[in-house]
């Protein structure tokens, strides 16, 4: 079924950079009214023109900080008072830390935590019981390959995204048959902001070798048709692919000692 009538929203976290702006863009291509959450109100305003005037849709933005207790609920509130009943729901702010953990940042990590394991917990809750069983839905968690192995250096990180990962598998079973797909879109290395935040440009993972750093839009597009399809799980790119069955296969010692490497300063 397109994604293209007039009263479907969906509703995009992270939407204003990265792979979530992507994910703005195709589905206001295909005529879909956004919500997008970020917390960045400026920036917010700047996405909502330039999709309202490409794509003639609706766009509503709300700012709010997801890595708060509380917000997803809050968030579904304002819709339910607007009359606002979404179909599409995109699961994809995240952020990283970097570092020994004895020495990195608790608070950020929690902030992490919060915001990639509460928040998509809550906002899939939430979406669930608001939906029309009348219609096609559909969830979109944005996980990473980081969550098919253990991340030294990257352990909270990691170890989140392994959480996004097996949630959204259990629940795509979970939903089999119904009225709701649940797909999770695992990419690699991407051009975004994602890198710069974590103080991250000098790690071996995003100097593009042997993993090729992807474009935003590219993954987003696979992720999209992927939704669309109602696949469970997605890794876009060749290498990435390989990568995910590399991780089935080599025994965990060697892996752990390979994710390192690429997580380490070169």
């Amino acid at each position: 079924m397109e994604l293209n009538e007039e009263k479907h929203y969906a509703l995009v976290t992270g939407g204003t950079s990265g792979i979530g702006n992507g994910f703005a863009h195709e589905l206001a291509r295909d005529g879909h009214n956004l919500v997008l959450v970020a917390r960045n109100q400026a920036r917010l305003e700047e996405v909502k023109e330039e999709l309202e005037a490409r794509y003639s849709v609706r766009v509503l933005t709300i700012s709010r900080d997801l890595s708060l207790p509380g917000v997803p609920e809050e968030i579904f509130a304002l819709l339910k008072k607007d009359g606002i009943v979404l179909n599409v729901l995109v699961n994809n702010a995240g952020f990283n830390v970097y570092g020994k953990f004895e020495e990195s940042d608790l608070e950020e990590e929690r902030k992490m935590m919060h915001l990639h394991m509460d928040a998509v917990t809550e906002l899939t809750k939430f979406f669930l019981w608001q939906r029309s069983r009348q219609e096609h839905n559909r969830i979109l968690n944005v996980s990473s390959i980081a969550g098919l192995v253990p991340g030294p250096l990257v352990s909270v990180h990691f170890a989140t995204r392994a959480y996004i990962l097996s949630f959204s598998l259990a629940l795509s079973s979970e939903l089999q048959g119904s009225d709701v797909t649940v797909t999770c879109l695992c990419p690699g290395p991407t051009k975004s902001a994602f890198f710069g935040r974590a103080g991250m440009e000098d790690v071996r993972l995003a100097s593009g070798k042997p993993l090729k750093v992807m474009d935003a839009p590219v993954v987003a597009a696979i992720g999209y048709r992927a939704l669309k399809k109602g696949k469970m799980m997605v890794v876009p790119g060749m290498m990435n692919k390989v990568l995910a069955v590399m991780t089935r296969i080599v025994p965990r010692r060697p892996t752990i000692r390979i994710t390192r490497w690429f997580m380490e300063r070169h």
